[in-house]
């Protein structure tokens, strides 16, 4: 793609290409079609990554951009961005009353949806972040009408984009949310209830949420103010052989209509073990392989791929990598040969 920096002539071309996925482009707008995803009437079929920090800097968020032409060659056509960072890096970049938005972070993420949009590709921009919210040395939020108001700011700053599905909090049954006094975000009809904040705001935005707690996944799932489940999967279940494929079919038996159910990160901290960062074994390249089946084999599963030591490294002491790498060997590391995969 040629670049379009500084040129008059590239700014209306740029703006020409972001027209793609603009409010007056309704053909090319992300949309849901029962258990599918859906751009310009034709079935967006979702492989996603797990990017959560790359907001947090001006250094990730080049990176990630930098990088994205490379995403798109081996198939990935969407990423997830936390406004409140993830293990990566997290901040809260909310004023105190959830009024307002650090505007260099506002851009930051702006820039990530706009240069995914020229691409075809979606965001999912994800709010909360639990480890922000529970360190009062970091949180700015404070009660319920905090919470109430930054789902309404980030609502209203990104209708302009229909590249985006807003995922509400991530993890939203993690423990550490119980520190945070001003708001249950334990509670699944909490996490109905700030969908219902994006509705009334942007009533055609895809909106959802969830975890890794099954039971309170299908009441969220359930919703008629949910247009689709992000889920997570639970460290403990690899070992219990519950991939996304056992939870998808315990979502539907227990009556999630048909809707979109994304995995936003698979295997969670389990990731972790894969150490040095991008070498992977054999078996655990397995079972990430499974994933990519599962998601075939079920119409409306989706999965995200997740590192804790490569996206997410600077939490276990390694630096955020936004590249790919390679091969996931000690000569050749990184997580390219998961997109090798699926393409």
């Amino acid at each position: 793609m040629k670049e379009f920096r500084n040129t008059s002539r590239g700014l209306v071309v740029l703006i020409g290409i972001l027209s793609i996925f603009c409010v007056n482009a309704t053909a090319q707008v992300l949309k849901t079609d029962g258990q599918f995803f859906t751009v310009g009437g034709k079935i967006f079929d979702m492989w996603g990554v797990r990017t959560a920090s790359a907001s947090q800097c001006e250094e990730y968020t080049q990176e990630l951009i930098a990088n994205l032409d490379d995403y798109k060659s081996v198939g990935i056509n969407t990423l997830s961005v936390f406004v409140q960072g993830s293990s990566g890096k997290y901040s809260d970049p909310f004023g105190p009353d959830g009024n307002s938005v650090d505007p260099d972070h506002l851009k930051r993420i702006k820039r990530i949806v706009e240069a995914c949009a020229v691409r075809k590709m979606v965001v999912i921009v994800g709010i909360f972040y639990q480890r922000t919210l529970q360190d009062p040395e970091i949180g700015n939020l404070r009660n319920e009408q905090d919470i109430i108001n930054a789902v309404r700011i980030i609502t209203k700053e990104l209708k302009p984009f229909r590249n985006i599905i807003i995922n509400i909090a991530n993890e939203q049954n993690s423990s550490y949310y119980r520190s945070f006094k001003g708001f249950n975000f334990n509670d699944p009809q909490n996490i109905i209830q700030l969908c219902k904040e994006v509705k009334q705001i942007d009533p055609d935005r895809i909106v959802g949420g969830g975890g890794y707690h099954d039971s309170y996944n299908v009441v969220i799932g359930k919703s008629e103010f949910v247009d689709v489940l992000l889920f997570d999967t639970f460290s403990g279940d690899i070992e219990k052989a519950h991939d996304s494929g056992w939870h998808y079919n315990y979502f539907k038996t227990n009556g999630v209509p048909d809707k979109p159910i994304v995995n936003v990160e698979i295997f969670g901290g389990w990731t972790g073990q894969f150490i040095p960062q991008g070498v992977y074994t054999p078996e655990g390249k397995d079972i990430h392989i499974n994933e990519i089946e599962a998601a075939l084999k079920q119409p409306g599963l989706y999965v995200h791929f997740h590192s804790n030591t490569w996206f997410q490294g600077a939490g276990q002491g390694f630096e955020n990598r936004f590249d790919l790498g390679g091969m996931g060997t000690a000569d050749d590391p990184g997580v390219k040969w998961y997109f090798n995969e699926i393409k």
